[in-house]
């Protein structure tokens, strides 16, 4: 089985994205963060804020590149951003979820649109086993990538979550937004494999991305899921890269 994880940049490099997406209709499964949803005139004024200059529509116009998968959206902000996985239609989905790790009840969009709540979707699909799929993306200060409470409390909150499928195969993946010497990110890999310092990757940024902190993205594994192949993409259709896994 084959998984993408990628943040879109909110689709703004558009039509790029949709020919990579094309070009990789094989793969069974794809994580995706930073998706808007049917924004239209009677959206609120916040949320088109928070959409600025990307797509609008991206979760639709993924939706019809990748006519052979099912796509499921996890809002955050409002009705209309938020998380997307999108699955082969000939793979089962047992069962859709997700989990709040950071809340903010004074989110003003026109001050800081980048601090509002943080959601992780999970699924759990099967196919010749459960295994269960979690995509993230995590608390940005719009400053830097290191630890403070919100992310401790983050990375808290989704051990709890893989704790609760302890014994299945887990995937996690996204945009975590963290440095991986960060003790958020070394929570995370107590009993669970980080793919990407383990392949000894030393970015997860594209050309888009001048800042000087080149991770933000990760993709872990649990030990009852057998890597056959792991990588970063070369394909520059976002400030992210896309990050490849191949699995059992």
């Amino acid at each position: 089985m084959k998984l993408i994880t990628l943040n879109t940049w909110g689709g703004k490099i558009y039509q790029p994205l949709l020919e990579f997406l094309s070009k990789n209709k094989d793969v069974d499964i794809f994580c995706f963060q930073e998706i808007f949803h049917n924004l239209d005139e009677k959206t609120s004024t916040a949320d088109l804020v928070v959409a600025n200059d990307a797509c609008k529509k991206l979760f639709n116009g993924i939706k019809e590149v990748l006519g052979d998968h099912k796509g499921y959206f996890c809002p955050i902000h409002g009705p209309s951003y938020g998380l997307a996985v999108f699955v082969k239609k000939n793979i089962k989905v047992a069962e859709v979820g997700d989990a709040l790790l950071y809340k903010n009840d004074n989110f003003d969009p026109n001050d800081d649109w980048s601090d509002h709540d943080r959601k992780l979707q999970w699924l759990k699909i099967h196919s010749d086993k459960d295994i269960v799929i979690m995509n993230i993306h995590g608390h940005w200060t719009g400053k830097d990538k290191k630890d403070n409470p919100a992310r401790l409390h983050q990375s808290k909150e989704i051990v709890n979550l893989l704790e609760k499928f302890s014994g299945l195969p887990r995937i996690l993946c996204g945009d975590f937004n963290l440095m991986p010497d960060t003790e958020s990110i070394k929570m995370l890999e107590k009993g669970m494999i980080n793919l990407v310092t383990k392949s000894g990757i030393t970015s997860t940024r594209t050309s888009f991305y001048s800042k000087s902190e080149k991770f933000a993205d990760y993709m872990f594994t649990s030990p009852e899921v057998e890597v056959i192949d792991f990588k970063i993409l070369p394909d520059e259709v976002s400030d992210h890269t896309p990050i490849f896994l191949e699995f059992k």
